[in-house]
């Protein structure tokens, strides 16, 4: 059995631990390492990602996290692909009044721009929205956008290497053991690299379930862990001695073809159903969340019945231009949902040296940057300096002080 030790170590290697990473690299913290059982990411919520950046949300933290990250992309296009092509939001009469007042509560207390639409201003802006007898009005926030969560993520990593910090591949978490206030030591079981469907059922079973692996051990020792393990928090959580109230669900995407309409010049739009589509090369990524959708580790795809109950038969209603689109493909990935369904951030309560960074219940990918930022700040000055994100606590579920967040797709 090998062994070594760290000043931090981050379990999870997705966008949001390799953000982590970067800005504790940057604060020149100490040694960091981050461990994933699958560094590609192949089924990970970061490689999975529909690719949306929004500032448009209920509540301010919301706002202020990805306001904050999207900032980032847009001042390092070359990284991110960052887009500014705007989110437009499309309501039915009795959705409307709630659109209207969360555009003038942006406006007015973040300075972030956003126009109120007629449904003939939709239609001028968007010429082939032609079925709109249910529409009564929409939203076009033009600074939001579509970015590359998989080109950031690499960045992310890139940078963190510069400043030594090691991404140790191939790491099964076993368990986990807070020694003290100062030493945690953490037991890895090294599985030998695994195709997509090997990886599947990996992802998809309990930590203390039997798992083929090379029989090989390694003991990790950290004066503090991060549990940066997205849809998987929760099972990390109890590994390390605590209650995580962190739940996965699954989102499916679907990509067709256009059948010859450009809509390539388009940003995202989210239709009244709750299907959101925007360009995806030449063709249209589609998705839509489930109300019905059990809770669980499903990462499977219902392929050309999940596009035409969900996704088509919405469109259809939308556009002429929609009535002959062709599926081509799509995936199955995970959101990592909470209560409120909003991110918990911070110290877990039961400990001095055990943080988290997960929960972000569909947003983890555009608030990414400021939220790693956010617990390397924690981590190496002891307070935040840049986002005061105490109230993402994960103790504000037992004291009923909930972050509820209502703009959800």
């Amino acid at each position: 059995m090998s062994s070594s030790s760290f000043d931090t170590l981050v379990l999870g290697a997705g966008l949001v631990g390799s953000s982590v990473s970067f800005h504790l690299s940057k604060m020149q913290s100490g040694t960091v390492a981050v461990l994933d059982a699958d560094l590609s990411g192949r089924l990970s919520s970061s490689e999975l990602n529909a690719g949306g950046a929004r500032a448009t949300w209920d509540q301010p933290i919301n706002v202020i996290l990805a306001k904050d990250s999207i900032d980032f992309f847009r001042s390092h296009r070359e990284i991110s692909a960052y887009r500014d092509c705007g989110y437009l939001w499309m309501f039915r009469k009795d959705q409307w009044q709630q659109g209207i007042a969360r555009a003038e509560m942006i406006q007015k207390k973040h300075k972030i721009d956003i126009h109120v639409l007629s449904v003939k201003e939709i239609q001028e802006k968007t010429p082939f929205i032609d079925k709109s007898d249910d529409l009564e009005g929409g939203t076009f926030s033009p600074t939001d956008g579509l970015f590359n969560p998989n080109t950031v993520k690499n960045y992310f990593r890139e940078e963190s290497k510069k400043q030594n910090v090691q991404f140790l591949e191939g790491h099964r978490i076993k368990s986990v053991s807070v020694l003290n206030d100062e030493s945690i030591e953490v037991e890895c079981e090294l599985i030998p690299p695994k195709n997509e469907s090997e990886l599947k059922e990996y992802y998809e079973r309990d930590p203390g379930q039997p798992q083929k692996s090379s029989g090989e051990t390694r003991k990790i020792r950290a004066k503090q862990i991060v549990n940066c393990t997205g849809a998987w928090a929760s099972k990390i959580a109890k590994l390390i001695g605590y209650d995580s109230p962190v739940w996965a669900v699954r989102r499916q995407v679907s990509i067709f073809d256009t059948r010859g309409f450009d809509f390539s010049h388009y940003g995202m739009m989210v239709d009244p159903s709750g299907v959101y589509f925007h360009p995806e090369a030449t063709n249209i990524l589609g998705g839509y969340a489930d109300p019905d959708e059990p809770k669980g580790w499903n990462l499977n795809y219902d392929g050309e019945s999940f596009f035409q109950e969900k996704i088509w038969s919405a469109l259809y209603e939308r556009s002429t231009k929609f009535e002959e689109l062709r599926h081509l493909t799509g995936w199955g990935g995970l959101y990592e949902m909470t209560p409120d369904k909003t991110a918990i951030i911070g110290r877990v309560e039961k400990f001095k040296n055990v943080f988290e960074c997960h929960g972000f219940s569909g947003r983890g990918a555009m608030q990414s940057y400021a939220a790693g930022r956010g617990i390397a700040e924690l981590i190496a000055t002891g307070k935040y300096q840049s986002i005061d994100l105490n109230c993402l606590n994960g103790s504000r579920f037992q004291k009923n002080e909930l972050v509820k967040e209502g703009l959800h797709i």
